[in-house]
């Protein structure tokens, strides 16, 4: 399975699982709501080992995962994702991707297994796409 097909697997997931929370917890409060986006939406799998995909797949996650928060709390859809996200102390999937990055790299670093201890030396881990992405996602890089 490619990173692609693993996204698009992840988007579905969500949709499904956006739909039914909004089907039945509308009336709910806005804390019960929030609690329920936590727990069934901010749980993306795998999304550390994603390395090597198209923009516009991640970008239609994006979406999906906004329009869910949106849709639950009865907000247009042409308001500010971030806004209603910062409003509402719920990470946003670029914050749940650096937290499982950094959360995965940490017990790789640390790990004292000689199996990782092993790949953690070699080339391919220092300079694969994995390792790219994750100082990407971590590190604001300077411009100039």
């Amino acid at each position: 399975m490619t990173d692609d097909d693993d996204i698009i697997k992840q988007t579905t997931k969500l949709l499904v699982v956006g739909n039914t929370l909004q089907r039945k917890f509308s009336y709910c409060s806005r804390e019960v709501k929030m609690e329920l986006f936590r727990s069934h939406c901010c749980s993306i799998y795998c999304n550390s080992l994603w390395s090597r995909y198209k923009v516009a797949t991640m970008n239609r996650l994006k979406v999906c995962h906004n329009d869910i928060l949106k849709r639950l709390l009865g907000l247009p859809r042409c308001c500010i994702s971030s806004l209603a996200f910062a409003r509402n102390g719920v990470n946003n999937l670029d914050v749940i991707r650096r937290h499982s990055v950094f959360s995965l790299r940490s017990r790789v670093e640390l790990s004292t297994n000689s199996i990782i201890t092993s790949v953690r030396q070699s080339s391919a881990y220092v300079c694969g796409p994995i390792q790219q992405r994750w100082l990407a996602l971590l590190f604001v890089q300077n411009v100039g």
